[in-house]
């Protein structure tokens, strides 16, 4: 209506002119007041459109919204109420299955809630974004949350193959010596140990985004640098980790049950001990599965990492502005 009226007067033209800066008189309809005037000091050197381009990024920015905003929120939530679902099961069956077995889901269990958490750090990094906070503060608590899930699933990973290799290998001692309590404690050491690193990640990690605003004073040469390669480098030993701890298991495992069925001359066995160790060994296949999703899902983070050191001079400088 504003618009009309001022077209009906004939002063649309001056009413542009006082708005739309002059690279952009051309294009007064795909400018933004309040928010494209940041763009007109833009330098161009390579010929293109000023509308142009600001028409190209406009479509960047729907593209953002919908790409990185409304479509990983949906799917989000639906893997929220699948791991939640998932959770309640395991919590159900760990209730009525016996000892054997709840060690085993123990550590399922302690997975699940890393995955949650995982999922409630994505609403908290959109709700930074989409409120504009994401200083050093925020940066920290990412940081933070997202190295405890990671770490504590890397834990949880080794920890389990271990104790199915123990269950099949070794199942009197699996069955006499290792009990609830103590997979309670591994669990919580390993979620103990998780949160010491993790905390460190966050404090000093949140320097190499922010050193000004950062109360820890980080040079870039002197602790910028050296602390992302440790931070990379201490994240691919624990990703390698896993997956060579599992492939040594299950190589030495199946060496194992090879040896053990060549020399197997008759005797009498327990049909229960063999019906638990084949429940182990199809529990070691799957969380074979599980270690070919950890390791396909895992690579962006790491491809992430190496690509932020690599550019880590240009990203520490996001928080000067």
């Amino acid at each position: 209506l504003n618009c009309s009226v001022l077209h009906l007067l004939h002063l649309d033209t001056v009413y542009v002119n006082k708005t739309v800066p002059p690279v952009f008189h051309d294009c007064p309809g795909e400018f933004i007041p309040g928010k494209d005037e940041k763009y007109a000091l833009c330098n161009i050197t390579n010929g293109d459109s000023p509308c142009a381009l600001l028409k190209e990024m406009h479509k960047a920015k729907e593209f953002r919204v919908y790409g990185l905003a409304v479509v990983p929120i949906v799917l989000s939530i639906l893997a929220m109420i699948l791991n939640i679902t998932y959770l309640i099961i395991q919590l159900r069956i760990y209730l009525k299955e016996e000892e054997s077995a709840r060690k085993r889901y123990l550590f399922l269990i302690s997975r699940s809630l890393s995955t949650i958490m995982a999922l409630i750090l994505f609403y908290v990094v959109i709700i930074c974004w989409k409120s504009d906070g994401f200083a050093y503060a925020s940066a920290m608590i990412f940081l933070l949350f997202g190295g405890l899930n990671f770490l504590s699933i890397t834990g949880t990973y080794i920890a389990l193959s271990i104790l199915l290799y123990t269950a099949i290998v070794h199942p009197f001692y699996y069955q006499s010596e290792i009990t609830i309590k103590h997979c309670y404690a591994l669990i919580a050491s390993i979620w103990l140990c998780s949160a010491i690193a993790s905390i460190c990640v966050g404090l000093w990690g949140a320097t190499l985004f922010y050193p000004d605003s950062s109360p820890v004073h980080c040079t870039f040469r002197g602790c910028q640098k050296p602390l992302a390669i440790i931070i990379v480098i201490g994240l691919s030993i624990s990703y390698g980790s896993v997956l060579c701890v599992y492939a040594a298991l299950i190589v030495r495992l199946q060496l194992r049950l090879h040896r053990s069925n060549s020399s197997l001359t008759g005797g009498i066995k327990s049909d229960r001990n063999d019906e638990r160790q084949l429940s182990h060994v199809r529990a070691m296949n799957r969380l074979g599965m599980n270690m070919v999703t950890f390791a396909v899902g895992t690579v962006p983070i790491l491809i992430v990492c190496i690509v932020a050191l690599v550019n880590l001079r240009s990203l520490s400088s996001l928080g000067m502005s």
